[in-house]
C-alpha cells in the first residue's frame, strides 16, 4: 500500500513503500492516508504484513514540538473541510 500525503485541496502524492525507504513527516500537521496493500490476500499471509512506527513526545509545552507558524499548519483544514 502507499502513503497518500495531501499537499493542498485537490492535490496529493503517492509514495511506494520501496524497500529501505523510510518517510518521516508530523502526523498531526501533514493530511494523509495509507492505500490498501491487497485488499483481496488472506490475512493470515505474513508475506503481506507491514508496519509502521508512531512515536509520541511528552512535553508540558506544545510549543516546543508544533510550530504555528509552519507552513503545513493550515494544512489540515485545507485538505479536510469539516475539521
Amino acid at each position: 500500500g502507499q502513503l497518500r500525503i495531501f499537499s493542498g485541496k485537490h492535490e496529493s502524492h503517492d509514495l511506494t513503500p520501496d524497500g529501505g525507504r523510510m518517510v518521516l513527516f508530523w502526523s498531526d500537521e501533514i493530511p494523509h492516508e495509507v492505500l490498501p496493500t491487497a485488499p483481496d490476500a488472506d490475512m493470515l499471509d505474513q508475506d503481506k504484513d507491514r508496519y509502521a512506527l508512531t512515536v509520541w513526545i511528552p512535553t508540558e509545552n506544545f510549543q516546543t514540538i508544533h510550530n504555528p507558524r509552519s507552513k503545513f499548519a493550515s494544512l489540515g483544514d485545507e485538505v479536510f473541510l469539516s475539521k
